[in-house]
């Protein structure tokens, strides 16, 4: 006589298998699915990271300071000052903006001379937390400033 438990623990065995089988189906269609952040073209980012270095101290050098803010409807406006607080004025400014939680949606331009500073508009494709890189070039100097922030608030320096 065969009890009842013996006939069933291959089901058992089926079922544990199956299940892991659907798990891990699942957890590979949810990793494949969902966007995720990306830095664009992140192995020369790496390869150039002593250029980034010595831009940085470039950059302290120079003193000069950017502040920036993205209005709800895309307007982007920059200020940029000197190490006295000087404004700068006569200088190209270009922007290139990402969303931070997703690989899609960059956006880029020029901003034009306005006074009291810079401005261009920006068509963001997400809401929600953006990265600003900004590049300054006045004759032979060049300046970069990375900001963070979302529509409708003022831009902080990235961490």
């Amino acid at each position: 006589m065969t009890d009842r438990g013996s006939r069933l623990w291959p089901l058992a065995i089926v079922a544990v298998l199956g299940l892991t089988v659907g798990a891990n189906g699942y957890l590979l269609i949810r990793a494949n699915d969902d966007p995720m952040p990306l830095e664009r073209d992140y192995y020369r980012k790496a390869v150039a990271w002593d250029s980034t270095m010595a831009q940085a101290r470039r950059n302290l050098s120079l003193g000069w300071r950017l502040s920036a803010a993205l209005s709800a409807e895309g307007n982007l406006e920059a200020i940029l000052a000197d190490g006295q607080g000087n404004p700068i004025t006569d200088a190209i400014v270009t922007v290139d903006a990402f969303p931070i939680a997703f690989e899609d949606g960059e956006a880029s331009g020029v901003l034009a001379t306005r006074s009291p500073g810079y401005a261009t508009s920006l068509t963001l494709r997400r809401p929600g937390l953006h990265e600003f890189r900004f590049a300054v070039t006045r004759g032979e100097e060049r300046f970069t400033a990375t900001l963070r922030g979302a529509a409708g608030s003022p831009l902080v320096p990235a961490q």
